[in-house]
């Protein structure tokens, strides 16, 4: 028969204790955590096993903060699942997946005070044609003046109105939400296909003191500029050139100092001109992220290019469509200035061939290399030529990590390993591949070249390494690997 203090066990460990460990717990690193894991989580089975026998659950027993930390992280992978939604039928099919915090308040009522009591858990508005306008504004309250991130997604492949889609009266009511909040806002994106006149007409007449992030998504089928955000919104910088300014406008939408990450996304017939685009940048002066995706700068008609310095920027991510104009890429590389540029990533995937990509490597391998403080260099591409590689290595040599995509592995370490480029990126100290499905051999050559070579690689990173990690023959291309470089690291 038990004792009084064995029967009891399971209340002891529920004492202010026992709930202070967790809540350090869950602040330690994941190494350290582990072990600490694994020791409580034995003490939470006896005491989930105890608790079965009295009608109670275990998890009614989790402290509020640690309750509120499961939360915040939930809504984070759904989100973060979300921005990988690009196409417009994947856009329809967001706007109908259940939110979580919504689900979240429905389980219990402790979780739904527990909820409710989370003003950070309502700040992401969602915003969408045919959109419940009560909803919207079930989050506003209960964000309680949290800044916000707000979504315009203004897709309307189901929008079967005889009239245009900017004077639908659901259009005009999400415009006029954004409105009124956008100067509490942290990240606005606008992603539609038509245009959004009065949206963009009434952000030329209000403040977004707060706004970190900025994404646009321009509408493709729109053949001119006319409604594009900034390109009426800045009309006394249209005449600023970089070292000339002329008159400066005090009255801009964004905040100069704020502002952080830019995105724009579009096509040159609807994008901006290159006067409005390096005007908007250069008193950007805050812009450390700058994502460019298709060709929204319209460089084919316009002859005086504009230079442009963008003093903070460290992260650029350039990401062309399939039918660029020839023009565009060169003349990109050749008009942004970024003394302090990191990381630099070029997304090659979407086009449509190596002639696409032709004049910016024709550029590259004889121009001067147009960032220097580049370390880091991510390339996605279904195939590199060898001149693309060359011109890579000499635009970008003082890099220290590479990153490829899995299309394009075999080729980087065959041109590493040729007679005539072994001393192609010498400060290269890390590769990041996508796959672990690439010729090993061609690795282990490479090691071994650049060791001789007195350039060694010290890291090789990739993705998906755990799943394999534990076959035989993983295992011993490893241990072949280890003879050269000291961290072999995979991604999960």
């Amino acid at each position: 028969m038990c004792t009084s203090d064995e029967s009891n066990w399971w209340i002891r460990i529920l004492t202010p204790e026992y709930v202070a460990t967790t809540q350090e717990l869950a602040k330690l690193p994941g190494k350290t955590k582990r072990p600490l894991c694994h020791i409580m989580g034995t003490q939470a089975l006896r005491l989930n096993q105890a608790l079965l026998v009295y009608g109670v659950s275990y998890i009614s027993f989790i402290p509020n903060e640690l309750l509120e930390m499961i939360f915040v992280e939930t809504v984070k992978a759904t989100i973060r699942a979300d921005e990988d939604y690009s196409s417009s039928c994947a856009l329809t099919r967001l706007r109908l997946r259940s939110r979580p915090e919504l689900l979240l308040t429905s389980v219990s009522q402790r979780w739904r005070a527990v909820a409710l009591g989370m003003p950070l858990l309502w700040t992401e508005i969602r915003l969408f044609l045919r959109q419940n306008v009560d909803l919207v504004n079930l989050y506003l309250t209960r964000s309680q003046g949290q800044l916000l991130d707000m979504r315009f997604i203004g897709n309307h492949c189901d929008f079967h109105s005889q009239g245009l889609p900017e004077f639908d009266p659901d259009y005009l009511r999400i415009s006029h939400i954004i409105l009124l909040h956008v100067h509490v806002c942290r990240r606005l994106e606008v992603h539609g296909a038509f245009p959004f006149p009065k949206l963009l007409d009434g952000l030329k007449r209000i403040k977004a003191p707060m706004l970190e992030e900025l994404m646009v998504h321009y509408p493709l089928n729109i053949p001119n500029s006319r409604h594009i955000l900034f390109t009426e919104g800045l009309p006394s910088l249209t005449s600023v050139e970089l070292g000339n300014v002329s008159s400066i406008s005090s009255d801009l939408f964004l905040s100069a100092d704020r502002l952080t990450v830019l995105t724009l996304n579009g096509l040159w017939v609807s994008g901006l001109s290159p006067e409005n685009f390096s005007s908007l940048l250069s008193h950007l002066t805050s812009l450390t992220h700058l994502t460019l995706i298709g060709e929204p700068v319209d460089y084919v008609r316009s002859m005086d290019i504009p230079l442009v310095e963008i003093p903070l920027l460290q992260t650029m991510v350039v990401k062309p469509g399939p039918n660029i104009s020839r023009t565009y890429l060169p003349t990109l590389f050749r008009t942004i200035r970024a003394p302090v540029l990191r990381e630099l990533a070029l997304d090659f995937h979407a086009t449509t061939s190596s002639r696409d990509i032709q004049s910016l490597v024709d550029k590259l391998k004889r121009g001067a290399p147009p960032f220097p403080s580049v370390r880091l260099l991510t390339l996605c591409s279904r195939s590199m030529a060898y001149d693309g590689w060359h011109a890579l290595a000499h635009a970008f040599s003082g890099v220290t990590t590479l990153s490829v995509s899995k299309c394009i592995m075999n080729q980087l370490m065959g041109f590493l390993s040729c007679a005539g480029r072994r001393d192609a990126f010498p400060n290269l100290r890390t590769l990041l591949f996508d796959d672990v499905q690439f010729e090993w051999s061609l690795l282990i050559q490479l090691l071994q070249i650049r060791e001789a070579a007195g350039m060694p690689v010290r890291e090789v990173k990739m993705r998906g390494f755990k799943k394999h990690a534990q076959s035989e023959l993983v295992g011993k291309l490893v241990a072949s690997l280890a003879t050269y470089t000291p961290i072999v690291i995979g991604w999960t």
